[in-house]
């Protein structure tokens, strides 16, 4: 069996001694990534250079790069950096759906086909003490309970690409722009906004607020991981968050053969036990594949019901933008 994904991946590349020679450069912010192309070299032998970026900004370097990219393909969390680039005719449209993708993860593919799905994960859950003195939130209007006021906290989408999820799940009741009206009410009760999500986890393990809104792998990994005495809740309505992977639009023929079996293999059960494996924040994600079980920590995601984020705001960079405007504006 071990034979038989070197075939596979050869057969993608389709001229396997120039995709060889070839060396991938891989933007990536995703803590797994290094491990899922240790993993994909040892396999092909075709060598992976990844690069991380800040934690926001990765759009405007690819932009930057244009039609004379440094980048082979880009791997992060959420929609907003895809849809961004999409938007600038800088990505490769209509990908090859990896083999074994789950449907719940092909139905995340753009109609374009510009992004491919290699994990999911819910974009906004909360972390809190299992000491707090009050009981979890189930629905995000909770929030504003005045047992609650002034004590959750979140990262700004708008300095850190990830933290779109946590928007999300704030605007999922009822959608965007309608949504805006609960997030102004948060922001009036209290709503702490942090640069990172890491500044957010550790302003809840300071005491300075005690409600932390972060991606769910985050949420679990730490209460698993890291802080024992920390529990990760899901309030409803969940919403869903990929981890997404793309190619530039231009690409020498060696180079984007080899891109494309990076992503098959970030997708197949050798690549996403890989990623799993590597037990970072990144790694506590529903499995794409259909064969690869979920870590046994993770809830059933069907039972969550999880909404798409396209329902929410099917363009995320207005959203984005209004809370820079108006929840943060110059007060960060």
């Amino acid at each position: 069996m071990r034979r038989l994904v070197p075939l596979v991946l050869a057969c993608l590349l389709g001229a396997p001694f120039a995709a060889r020679a070839a060396t991938l450069t891989l933007y990536s912010r995703l803590d797994d990534a290094p491990a899922v192309a240790r993993a994909f070299t040892a396999q092909t032998g075709i060598a992976v250079r990844i690069r991380r970026p800040p934690p926001t900004g990765l759009a405007d370097r690819i932009a930057h790069e244009g039609s004379h990219p440094r980048w082979a393909l880009a791997w992060f969390t959420g929609t907003p950096t895809a849809i961004a680039l999409d938007a600038r005719g800088l990505l490769a449209r209509h990908l090859p759906v990896p083999a074994g993708l789950s449907p719940r993860a092909a139905a995340l593919i753009p109609p374009d086909g510009s992004a491919i799905p290699t994990g999911l994960e819910l974009g906004g859950v909360l972390l809190m003490p299992k000491s707090a003195p009050f009981a979890a939130p189930a629905h995000w209007q909770d929030l504003l309970a005045p047992a609650r006021r002034g004590l959750a906290g979140m990262a700004d989408p708008g300095l850190d690409d990830a933290a779109w999820g946590g928007l999300a799940s704030l605007l999922a009741a009822q959608g965007w722009p309608a949504g805006r009206g609960f997030v102004k009410a948060l922001r009036g009760a209290g709503l702490h906004i942090y640069a990172s999500t890491s500044d957010t986890v550790a302003a809840l393990r300071s005491g300075a607020i005690q409600l932390a809104l972060v991606r769910s792998a985050v949420a679990f990994h730490i209460a698993s991981r890291v802080d024992s005495s920390l529990e990760t809740v899901i309030p409803a309505p969940a919403v869903l968050m990929p981890s997404l992977i793309v190619m530039p639009r231009h690409l020498e023929p060696a180079v984007r053969h080899a891109a494309l079996a990076f992503i098959a293999f970030a997708c197949s059960p050798a690549g996403q036990r890989a990623a799993l494996a590597a037990d970072d924040m990144d790694s506590s994600f529903w499995p794409v594949n259909a064969a690869v079980p979920p870590p046994p920590n993770l809830p059933d995601l069907a039972g969550l019901a999880p909404r798409d984020p396209r329902a929410i705001a099917t363009d995320p960079l207005p959203a984005i933008d209004w809370f820079a405007r108006e929840m943060v504006g110059s007060g960060l």
